[in-house]
């Protein structure tokens, strides 16, 4: 039996933020099913939802941004804040996909060659993993802050 694709993937504080307020247990989910989380210190220390010991409980893995990295991100100007300047530095250095929803970091990416997964999205590969019934995605998508309704058409 072919084994499907695992993936890499960096989460921004948005997608981390509505997952947690919708139900956490999705970022594990996704870490069993779909492939492995990474989240950088500083996006973590912006989200107040969870802290170290609720990342290791939930698969997600930290990651402390080298001190090149962390100039590079200071001193790249435009509409990026700093963290998701990291997520974008990271998700091209390791060749991670950036889930993200904020439309000015998806434009970088897409426009430095990063890979680049909405949030409503990686609900939709965790149910084709079989990792979630489609149900419980639904409702967890229609809870999802700013959802655009064209994905619920997609999963009825």
């Amino acid at each position: 039996m072919a084994k499907k694709k695992r993936h890499f993937l960096i989460l921004d504080a948005n997608i981390l933020i509505d997952f947690c307020q919708c139900d956490r247990t999705i970022v594990k989910l996704v870490c069993n099913y779909v492939g492995q989380v990474y989240l950088t210190t500083p996006v973590l220390n912006e989200v107040k939802q969870v802290d170290e010991g609720d990342c290791q409980e939930l698969g997600i893995i930290l990651v402390e941004p080298e001190l090149d990295q962390v100039v590079l991100a200071a001193e790249k100007k435009g509409p990026l804040s700093f963290q998701d300047n990291l997520c974008l530095i990271l998700a091209k250095e390791n060749g991670w996909s950036c889930v993200t929803n904020d439309k000015p970091l998806r434009k970088r990416c897409r426009d430095e060659g990063v890979t680049i997964i909405w949030g409503v999205e990686l609900i939709c590969m965790l149910v084709e993993s079989v990792g979630l019934p489609l149900e419980h995605a639904t409702d967890i998508i229609m809870k999802m802050p700013g959802i655009n309704m064209l994905f619920l058409v997609i999963f009825r």
